[in-house]
C-alpha cells in the first residue's frame, strides 16, 4: 500500500499515476470527516464508495427524481459496492439512461477531489471489480480534465504544478494525444504550444494574461502523461564502434567527395525520417508521384556511381527507398501508415514502424485465433487475442471473439463480460457483442440485464431474429 499526503502530493498527481501506470485496485481518500474509496481497473475509474449516505447512488437517484426515498431503501439495502448491479437489476429506465445517470453520479463524487488542499490518500493493488459492479465511463481522461478545470484554489493549483523550474516536454509515447482529448479549442492550442523542452515557469510566461488557464492545462497534461519531465542526458554515442567506423569511412571518402559525404549524412538521418520525408514528397502526393520519386532517388543513388567505400551505405539508403515506395504505392498499407503518422506526429520513424509491425502482428494473431477457436483450442485463441487487443485496443471484433472464448470456461465469465463491454465501448452498435453479453447475463440469472441487451439489439436492427427469439424465450419463462 502506498500512502501520500495531499498537501505534498496533490490528488491530480496521485490519480494521474494510477491512470498512467494502468493500475488496478482501490484509492482511498481521507479528509475527515469524509472517506471516499475509488476503484480502478487498468487505470480506468469504475466505481466510488463512501460511508456518507449523501454520497450514495441511492441518494443521487432520489435527488434526480428517478425513484422515491422509500423505494430506494427497499432496493439499496446491502453492500454499497453492489449499488450498480442493484440498479441494473431493478429494471428502472433503459440501459442508456441508467449508464448516463451512473456516470453523472460517479463524476459528482470524483471531480471535487481535485480541489482538496489537505488529506491522505492510500492506493492498494487488488483485483479489479467484476464488470457487473462497475460504471462504464466513456473517458476517464475527460473526468481528469473536467476536475482540474474546476479547481479554484490557487494554493492547490500551485502545488499541483510542482517545481515550476523543472523542464517538461511532450511525451511522444503517451497513449493520449492532444488532438483527441476532450478540451476546448483554446485549451488545445495552449497544450500544443509546447514544441520543445521548456521550464514550466517559461511556458506560463508565454501566456501571462491567462496564467490560471495555462496552469490547469499543464497540470492536466502532466496528470494524463501527455507532458513528461525532460531528462538531460549526456550526448553519449549509442554505439562507439559505429562512430569509429563512421570516422574511418569519412577519412576514406576524403573532404573533396561532397556527394558521398552527403549520402553518409542522409543514411544517419533515415531513422528519424518518415516515408514521405525519405522520398522528399508531400503528404498529399499521389501514388504515381511516390513511385516516380522512388525512381528518381534510385538513379541518384546508383551504387555504381559511388566509390567502393560507401557502397554499403548506399545500399542501406536504397533499401529504405524501396521500403517507402512499397508502403506508399499500396492504398491499404498507406492508409494504415498515415493513421499512425497522424496519431504520433512526424516523430521517430522507428516508433512508427514498431506500431505498424504491432498492427500487422495483431491482425495475424486475430486470423490465427479465429482458426484456433473454430478447432476448439480456446485457451490458445485467448493467448493470441489478448496480444491482439494489447496492440490494437480498438479492435472490436477481437474483443468479441475474446469474450466468446472466455465464456466457455465458467471461471472466466467475468472476464468475458468485460471483453464484450470493451467491444461495445469501441463500437456501441456491435450487435454480436450485445447478444453475447445478453446470453452471458441470462446464463448468470441476470434476466433484466439480458432482456435490456436484446432490446438494444432490436433498436439497432429491428429484424434481428436472434434477439427476437431470445426475448420470446425470456417472456415464456
Amino acid at each position: 500500500m502506498s500512502l501520500e499526503r495531499i498537501e505534498i502530493t496533490p490528488f491530480a498527481i496521485v490519480a494521474g499515476d494510477v491512470l498512467q501506470e494502468r493500475r488496478s485496485g482501490s484509492l482511498t481518500v481521507v479528509k475527515p470527516p469524509q472517506t471516499r474509496v475509488l476503484y480502478f481497473s487498468q487505470g480506468e475509474l469504475v466505481l466510488t464508495a463512501s460511508a456518507d449516505a449523501d454520497d450514495s447512488l441511492a441518494h443521487f437517484l432520489v435527488e434526480r427524481g428517478v425513484l422515491s426515498e422509500e423505494y430506494s431503501r427497499d432496493i439499496f439495502r446491502g453492500d454499497p459496492n453492489d449499488a450498480v448491479a442493484t440498479f441494473h437489476e431493478s429494471g428502472l429506465c433503459d440501459l442508456s439512461t441508467r449508464q448516463t445517470l451512473m456516470r453523472d453520479w460517479l463524476a459528482g463524487q470524483f471531480l471535487p477531489l481535485f480541489s482538496l488542499d489537505e488529506g491522505t490518500t492510500a492506493f492498494e493493488e487488488d483485483e479489479p471489480l467484476p464488470p457487473e459492479k462497475r460504471v462504464f465511463v466513456q473517458s476517464t481522461a475527460a473526468l481528469f480534465i473536467e476536475g482540474i478545470r474546476a479547481i479554484t484554489n490557487g494554493l492547490v493549483l500551485r502545488r499541483s504544478l510542482g517545481d515550476i523550474k523543472r523542464e517538461i516536454e511532450i511525451d511522444r509515447d503517451s497513449r493520449f494525444r492532444i488532438d483527441s482529448l476532450p478540451m476546448a479549442d483554446h485549451e488545445r492550442e495552449i497544450a500544443a504550444a509546447l514544441h520543445e523542452p521548456m521550464t514550466i515557469e517559461n511556458f506560463l510566461k508565454h501566456f501571462s494574461a491567462e496564467s490560471a488557464i495555462v496552469a490547469k492545462v499543464v497540470i492536466a497534461m502532466l496528470a494524463l502523461g501527455v507532458y513528461k519531465p525532460f531528462e538531460h542526458r549526456a550526448p553519449v554515442p549509442d554505439d562507439y564502434d559505429e562512430m569509429q567506423r563512421d570516422l574511418m569511412l569519412m577519412a576514406a571518402i576524403g573532404p573533396d567527395d561532397q556527394r558521398s559525404l552527403r549520402a553518409l549524412a542522409l543514411s544517419k538521418q533515415l531513422p528519424s525520417l518518415d516515408h514521405y520525408q525519405a522520398l522528399d514528397i508531400p503528404r498529399a502526393a499521389t501514388r504515381a508521384q511516390a513511385i516516380s520519386a522512388g525512381d528518381v532517388m534510385r538513379k541518384r543513388f546508383d551504387t555504381s556511381t559511388y566509390p567502393p567505400a560507401v557502397r554499403d551505405t548506399i545500399a542501406k539508403i536504397l533499401r529504405r527507398i524501396d521500403e517507402a515506395v512499397e508502403v506508399l504505392k499500396d492504398p491499404m498499407r498507406r492508409g494504415a501508415y498515415d493513421k499512425l503518422l497522424h496519431t504520433r506526429g512526424r516523430g521517430s520513424e522507428a516508433s512508427i514502424q514498431q506500431r505498424m509491425t504491432q498492427r500487422m502482428i495483431a491482425e495475424q494473431n486475430f486470423v490465427h485465433a479465429k482458426d484456433m477457436a473454430t478447432r476448439g483450442d480456446y485457451y490458445g485463441a485467448i493467448v493470441l487475442l489478448k496480444q491482439t487487443v494489447s496492440f490494437v485496443p480498438d479492435h472490436s471484433e477481437a474483443w468479441v471473439l475474446l469474450g466468446s472464448c472466455q465464456e466457455r470456461n465458467p471461471r472466466w465469465r467475468r472476464d468475458a463480460a468485460e471483453s464484450f463491454q470493451m467491444a461495445l465501448s469501441v463500437d456501441p452498435n456491435n450487435t454480436e457483442a450485445l447478444i453475447s453479453l445478453g446470453d452471458l447475463y441470462r446464463a448468470e440469472g441476470l434476466i433484466t440485464r439480458a432482456q435490456t441487451c436484446y432490446e438494444d439489439v432490436l433498436k439497432i436492427t429491428a429484424e434481428n431474429e436472434q434477439a427476437r427469439s431470445r426475448l420470446a424465450a425470456l417472456k415464456r419463462r
